[in-house]
């Protein structure tokens, strides 16, 4: 039996029947801000909006169901902040760092640096900066000598 073709999710998970609507996609989002530390509601909302938009505008993907594609989305709109605000190239390890950084919850007034105007953000992005961890070097290719194997033998 070829194994590669069998799913075994799908004949047990039903597949939804209608899309999710709007107002539960825009609920979602905001509970998705909430637990990442976004605790004003209108702010919630309005980074929420911007999700929405952004996911309307991703290439169709048909293996990701509605509510995943604006949690994608509203991923892309955080990490499309952080490159902004400390001037860091997409992607890069550098910024998954940041963003870990971010998420480790070290800079908790960061909702309030997303929303304030150029140079009012500073204290809150050098917390999040000195926060960062080096990410590991890349990788460097490297001979390693052979090594004999002596096996042990009562005999």
């Amino acid at each position: 039996m070829d194994r590669s073709k069998v799913s075994a999710a799908t004949p047990y998970l039903p597949h939804l029947a209608t899309a999710p609507s709007i107002e539960q996609l825009h609920h979602r989002l905001q509970s998705y801000w909430r637990a990442l530390g976004v605790s004003d509601p209108d702010q919630a909302a309005a980074l929420s909006e911007q999700a929405l938009r952004r996911a309307a505008e991703l290439p169709e993907t048909p293996d990701l169901d509605p509510a995943a594609r604006t949690i994608l989305a509203a991923g892309e709109l955080l990490d499309d902040w952080l490159a902004q605000a400390l001037k860091l190239s997409r992607p890069s390890r550098e910024l998954t760092a940041a963003r870990a950084a971010l998420l480790s919850g070290v800079a908790p007034d960061w909702p309030a640096a997303l929303f304030a105007a150029p140079g009012m953000a500073e204290t809150a992005l050098e917390t999040l900066r000195s926060a960062v961890a080096e990410p590991t070097p890349a990788a460097s290719p490297g001979v390693m000598p052979a090594q004999r194997i002596e096996l042990f033998s009562l005999f």
